[in-house]
């Protein structure tokens, strides 16, 4: 059985590789991929931020990303 963060980490690993290389959105995007990747829930991904030793920037960034993941398409 996956993780429910599965899918969600693949859209932000979309999200890399849309990003400009060496970009914050990039960077953003990489973090909140291994987050999601490696934890079970979605309250775990943002925890696993929070402790991790990143500039407040990539973090802040990080964080919103997911935020606009769980959200889903708007239109």
């Amino acid at each position: 059985m996956s993780s429910p963060t599965a899918p969600l980490a693949a859209a932000a690993r979309e999200h890399h590789a849309a990003a400009a290389p060496g970009s914050l959105q990039r960077r953003a995007a990489g973090c909140a991929g291994v987050v999601l990747a490696t934890t079970r829930t979605i309250n775990g991904a943002r925890r696993e931020l929070r402790q991790a030793d990143l500039d407040d920037e990539v973090r802040a960034a990080a964080l919103d990303l997911i935020d606009q993941l769980t959200e889903g398409p708007t239109e």
